[in-house]
């Protein structure tokens, strides 16, 4: 992207005063910016399926998940904001590929940041998102399943999460271990969300860490 050309940007939230709020945030960074609306899930999904843009801004508010089938191929350059109520499908998100996720607790600065790291390609986790991870996120999930008391590390693995972990760590893709275990690619994609969910990791490197 030429520095004088203009950025294609997607900004989806389900609520008007917080896209204008985007908006107003994206005002402040300076650059050259052409940016498109989506108000409902389903116009968010004609749009990347039919337009190629150089940033998504996409809000997750509550618990209802969006379809990772339709988002992924536009992951790499989505900046994920999430409520606290979203925050199980925010984590989804960065694990299966999101560029950057930021709570809209974050500092204006830090959500700048993480715009900035999208366009320039990098992935980029604000520390409020990182307490997220290891404590509210835990917390949410613990509400969601009615339970008082909760563990903020969930290690524990299914048999099948165990499974496609370690063809991961092995470099296999998604594809490939998609056809090594006959199954669907999106269920491959789900496993290793959940998998990275339960470590409470973002990215490939981070759980083969945990898992050596």
């Amino acid at each position: 992207m030429k520095p004088d050309s203009t950025l294609k940007v997607l900004v989806f939230d389900l609520h008007p005063i917080s896209r204008k709020g985007i908006r107003l945030l994206l005002d402040t960074m300076e650059l050259r910016m052409k940016v498109t609306e989506a108000t409902r899930e389903r116009q968010l999904y004609k749009l990347i399926t039919s337009q190629r843009f150089d940033l998504v801004v996409l809000s997750v508010n509550d618990v209802d998940s969006l379809n990772n089938e339709v988002i992924s191929p536009i992951l790499s350059k989505t900046a994920v904001l999430y409520t606290e109520e979203g925050a199980e499908n925010a984590m989804d998100l960065m694990a299966l590929g999101g560029g950057a996720c930021m709570s809209k607790k974050c500092t204006d600065t830090a959500l700048r940041e993480g715009i900035s790291a999208v366009l320039q390609q990098r992935r980029y986790v604000c520390a409020t998102t990182q307490a997220h991870v290891n404590t509210e996120y835990w917390r949410f999930r613990a509400i969601r399943n009615g339970t008082g008391a909760y563990r903020p590390r969930v290690r524990q693995l299914t048999s099948r999460e165990s499974e496609v972990a370690s063809l991961l760590k092995t470099g296999l893709k998604t594809g490939e271990i998609a056809d090594r275990l006959q199954i669907q690619h999106s269920t491959v994609s789900t496993l290793k969300a959940r998998a990275f969910r339960k470590l409470s990791v973002t990215n490939l490197v981070q759980a083969i860490q945990t898992l050596d």
